[in-house]
């Protein structure tokens, strides 16, 4: 992708006080964000502008859907408009593995340091 394009990101967590935070700070670091607070949201959120959007960094746990539930909405795009697909959680039973293989790029695990979490989806990005 460009450097000059704009990223739009989906970010999806029940916790409002992190979903506030990771919204601002992508904002601050040239994202465009739109945001959903459970799973379900974030599945309708990708049926309807799902082209729009480059990059989901959802929860895994969620009361109303499961980050799984915004990632079966996703993998139901065709391939080449399919956006990169992040988790973060902090539970530690999640099915990593099984997320990985469903096309995840990459688990994160909370607390993370919000610069590097940042950081390190920028960089997937740019492979």
């Amino acid at each position: 992708m460009a450097d000059d394009q704009t990223i739009t990101i989906l970010i999806a967590d029940d916790e409002p006080d992190i979903l506030e935070l990771m919204v601002e700070e992508f904002e601050d670091n040239g994202f465009e964000v739109v945001s959903a607070s459970c799973g379900d949201e974030g599945a309708a959120i990708i049926k309807d502008t799902g082209t729009n959007i480059q990059v989901v960094l959802s929860d895994f746990k969620m009361p109303n859907g499961s980050g799984m539930v915004i990632l079966e909405e996703v993998l139901q795009m065709d391939e080449s408009n399919r956006p990169d697909f992040f988790f973060v959680s902090g539970q530690a039973d999640i099915p990593v593995q099984e997320c990985l293989d469903k096309g995840a790029k990459k688990f994160f695990t909370k607390p993370f340091d919000i610069d590097e979490l940042i950081s390190d989806i920028n960089s997937l990005l740019k492979k």
